[in-house]
């Protein structure tokens, strides 16, 4: 079915397209998370802030065009737009959409838990380093031991 330039669906290749974009950037950090690695995350992330802005243009524009045709600027506004337009049992390129997009939020899901399991390891290893360890630290600041080792003291008599 071809869509018209104005219709509401028109920018939703684009956004499937940008989205598959979104999704590669993230299984790409996710790799790297897995790793152990932070080496080409702050490129990622610049490439991740720039594809956001781009599907927030499309749908910012997309939502523009649903009001122009009479249906609210969201999702429900694009679903009941898609059953007006879409019949005979064709899929939408909406749902299509929807798909990608549930996708792309489980990979940022799991990402953010791996960056928060990172970080828990990095504070862990920054506390021991500083000497604020659950058992009061390794070595005090002129080098020597500070823990408490087990046993029965020596009484010297």
């Amino acid at each position: 079915m071809s869509t018209p330039a104005n219709a509401p669906a028109s920018s939703l290749p684009s956004e499937q397209e940008s989205t598959r974009a979104l999704i590669a950037v993230l299984m790409q950090e996710q790799a790297i998370l897995i790793a152990g690695s932070v080496d080409g995350l702050p490129e990622l992330t610049a490439t991740k802030s720039t594809l956001l802005l781009e599907l927030t243009a499309l749908a910012t524009a997309r939502h523009a065009r649903l009001e122009e045709s009479g249906f609210p600027a969201s999702e429900q506004g694009m679903r009941a737009w898609c059953d007006a337009n879409y019949s005979n049992g064709k899929e939408s390129p909406w749902s299509a959409l929807l798909t990608l997009t549930a996708e792309a939020k489980e990979l940022n899901r799991v990402n953010g838990m791996l960056i928060a399991r990172h970080m828990v390891r990095n504070q862990t290893e920054l506390n021991i380093l500083q000497g604020k360890s659950q058992h009061g630290g390794f070595y005090g600041p002129d080098g020597q031991s500070t823990g408490k080792a087990p046993g029965r003291g020596l009484a010297i008599g």
